[in-house]
């Protein structure tokens, strides 16, 4: 049930309108003064997004270490030697295939563990983690798509995604704190504070945190199929994975705005058109 809020638009009528970019309205909380935060927002080489970005790599990977530690400790790892090496030697090549950008160390150590659960699902924590659930390899027709599956991974490492996540997330609440203390100290908002904390947490969720959680999505796909070519799988398997993905969803998707993740059949479809445009078949 949403809960209807009623309040008096003319308290703001006079507030003075601002039209910023999500990048701009992130990189602005960040950098005012009364937040003590060191800021970057510069381009990503290999995927050329600007990004803001406000924690080392080191200092994310070890944020990331214990939660690595405690998964596999709680969910059970497989024990099948046969499907352990399959994902392996997928995972190999494909990192070759992305070395070859220039952007992946193919000599890198990676912690690849393959966890045995139906979750059609697969991710990386910062610091070169790497899981694996058993479901995505039994619906996965091929090694293709398994490839797809795991560049896609890869490149969310490329494409820094954890830490810019991370950064988005702690400038939001940060934002969203600023701004109920600011409530706070006027005697005419603060009798709607609750209000209009709700419209700026669904603003900021709607309108910052999710767009940048799904342009995540859609580039580490892009890099995935960068990579699946380079490494001589079929890049046309890429659109038959999220095709399958699709197929396999027993619940009704909400709507893609507010999602975390584009919607399987909008990103097969992007993908179709990202290699055509490439080159790298005729679909």
């Amino acid at each position: 049930m949403v809960e209807r809020i009623d309040f008096d638009g003319e308290i703001l009528a006079n507030a003075p309108r601002i039209n910023m970019s999500r990048r701009a309205i992130i990189c602005g909380i960040a950098s005012g003064s009364v937040l003590p935060f060191v800021t970057s927002c510069a381009t990503n080489p290999a995927t050329g997004s600007n990004q803001f970005i406000m924690f080392g790599e080191d200092q994310v990977a070890g944020m990331a270490a214990s939660a690595w530690t405690d998964m596999k400790a709680q969910v059970p790892v497989t024990a099948n030697s046969r499907l352990k090496s399959r994902v392996l030697n997928v995972w190999n090549r494909t990192v070759r295939g992305a070395g070859q950008t220039g952007y992946v160390d193919p000599n890198a150590d990676w912690d690849v563990a393959v966890f045995d659960t139906d979750d059609v699902n697969a991710f990386v924590m910062p610091g070169n983690r790497v899981g694996v659930y058993r479901g995505i390899t039994e619906l996965t027709e091929n090694d293709d798509q398994l490839s797809s599956v795991l560049g896609h991974e890869t490149g969310h490492v490329v494409g820094r995604h954890a830490a810019e996540r991370l950064s988005i997330t702690t400038a939001a609440q940060a934002g969203l704190m600023l701004g109920q203390i600011a409530i706070t100290q006027s005697e005419t908002l603060s009798k709607y504070g609750t209000a209009i904390g709700a419209l700026g947490g669904a603003a900021m969720q709607f309108g910052v945190v999710l767009p940048y959680s799904r342009r995540h999505e859609s580039e580490a796909d892009r890099l995935g199929v960068d990579y699946m070519h380079n490494a001589g799988y079929d890049v046309k398997q890429s659109v038959r994975l999220w095709e399958l993905m699709a197929a396999n969803s027993e619940v009704q998707r909400q709507p893609e705005f507010m999602s975390t993740h584009p919607d399987p059949l909008n990103r097969a479809a992007a993908l179709k058109q990202y290699i055509n445009a490439k080159g790298y078949a005729l679909m």
